[in-house]
């Protein structure tokens, strides 16, 4: 009998520690279809160390077995101190810490060698799922060029292509999103290979804010693990409008559900670059000689929060009305 099973993707996962990063971990560890292989902490928007520790926990409390990695290669323009503490935040929340947790001879290569070695050993290509910078995944192909036919497909989120971005920083222009302006050089490294790219910007991450409603529902089903760090999580969001001026979008959980239900986007071949120096560095442009992307354009915000709500809080009330 042939079996007629699909096969799960097979995911590695890099993100750098935010809430959102953590929410789309969480989405990730519901996802039928997702063969989690290892997930790289890069340190971009967290503090490393409770990054890699609140990501431990979410795994222990979802009864996954992942190999983690902490990274280490710097960006050229750091994120906001304000903002990375965030993770400290995360790691805290009663939820996670029900039990104790020991990091005891838990320590292993940097999140750059790992992936690199996930990758080389990886038995059929794999999709690399980046929720943060791009850093790891290019030194890879740097360092280790034959590791690009192990990559079925790069999923990101980072850009912003016909919208403003959001770096608010001296001597830059406002026109980057912070996951490529962290590390642009990482970026353009990335788009000049041949790897296939489906790219998330910030054209249709920002349609999909953080409400208060949706925070709310997640209350009507309070005692159930999942549902409690999600809501959690997404309290810790709360007052980033109020502090910086841009609303705090599900950038990221976005971009993880595109591997449980890619419907819930559209998308349109671009052919694009990435800016590496200058006012503009980290922006991505339209460009007739660049490369092409597969890049989200419009996105299905109902269906898109229903399926939020339906895995993170099964068979709990559903979202109110607008």
């Amino acid at each position: 009998m042939t079996d007629t099973t699909p096969r799960a993707r097979r995911v590695l996962f890099d993100h750098d520690g935010a809430p959102d990063d953590l929410l789309a971990l969480l989405l990730l560890t519901q996802y039928d279809n997702v063969d989690l292989r290892g997930i790289a902490v890069t340190p971009a928007d967290c503090l490393p160390g409770p990054a890699l520790s609140a990501t431990r926990k979410i795994l222990d409390l979802t009864g996954e077995d992942v190999p983690t990695a902490v990274g280490v290669l710097p960006g050229r323009n750091p994120f906001p101190l304000a903002w990375r503490i965030d993770a400290l935040r995360a790691d805290a929340l009663p939820v996670l810490n029900q039990k104790d947790h020991t990091t005891a001879g838990e320590e292993g290569p940097p999140a750059h060698e790992q992936l690199a070695a996930w990758l080389t050993r990886a038995p059929d290509p794999v999709t690399v799922l980046a929720t943060g910078p791009l850093t790891n995944l290019a030194w890879c192909l740097e360092h280790h060029p034959e590791v690009e036919s192990r990559i079925e497909e790069v999923v990101f989120m980072g850009g912003a292509l016909d919208v403003d971005g959001n770096v608010r920083q001296p001597g830059h222009d406002g026109t980057a999103e912070w996951n490529l302006f962290w590390d642009p050089d990482a970026a353009k490294r990335v788009f000049d290979s041949a790897v296939p790219i489906t790219m998330f910007p910030l054209d249709v991450t920002n349609r999909v804010p953080v409400t208060a409603e949706l925070a709310r529902t997640f209350g009507r089903s309070y005692g159930d693990h999942l549902s409690d760090l999600a809501g959690s999580l997404l309290a810790l969001t709360f007052g980033t409008l109020e502090t910086t001026g841009l609303a705090y979008c599900l950038w990221d959980s976005l971009t993880a559900s595109y591997l449980a239900e890619p419907g819930i986007c559209a998308f349109e071949t671009v052919r694009c670059d990435v800016v590496a120096q200058g006012e503009s560095q980290g922006r991505t442009v339209r460009d007739s000689r660049g490369r092409a992307v597969r890049c989200a354009r419009t996105v299905d915000a109902d269906r898109f929060y229903r399926h939020f709500l339906g895995t993170l809080a099964p068979g709990g009330p559903g979202l109110p009305p607008a």
